[in-house]
């Protein structure tokens, strides 16, 4: 057993099913595009000679940790030490944790907009993305871009 626990694999489903999904969210949603792993700093570098295996891929640094392309997202490690630095306020709720994920937008301003009127608390990433806290999203942090 890995020290992640469980390794999510994702694919893509059946046109047939995929179209039958609602495709307008209210906050308009239209694609997951990034997932953060937070691991313990010491093994960071063991996760990602790890990852590198499990996705044929070499990610680069950005130094605040790695970044895999998959395509159309991105996995992103981050050593613990380095999460508040990218999310304000954050901390993850264990090691290794996924503690963050990203989703695209139509229109941030309407997505913004959506959430305030809805009283969701907001925050700013280093990045300057807008992010739900973990505390306000059962536990993982919902950033928009």
């Amino acid at each position: 057993m890995e020290a992640e626990g469980r390794i999510g694999v994702v694919a893509d489903l059946d046109p047939e099913i995929q179209s039958s999904r609602a495709v307008d969210h209210p906050n308009g949603a239209v694609a997951l595009v990034d997932a953060m792993l937070c691991i313990a700093d010491l093994e960071l570098d063991a996760v990602r000679t790890r990852y590198e295996a499990y996705l044929d891929r070499t990610p680069t640094g950005n130094g605040h940790g790695y970044v895999f392309d998959l395509g159309t997202a991105t996995l992103t490690l981050v050593p613990a030490s380095g999460l508040a630095e990218l999310l304000p306020g954050q901390q993850p709720p264990a090691l290794p944790a996924l503690v963050a994920y990203t989703v695209a937008v139509r229109d941030l301003a309407a997505t913004k907009n959506l959430l305030q009127a809805n009283e969701v608390p907001l925050c700013r990433a280093a990045s300057g993305e807008l992010f739900v806290p973990a505390t306000a999203a059962i536990g993982a942090v919902i950033a928009f871009r």
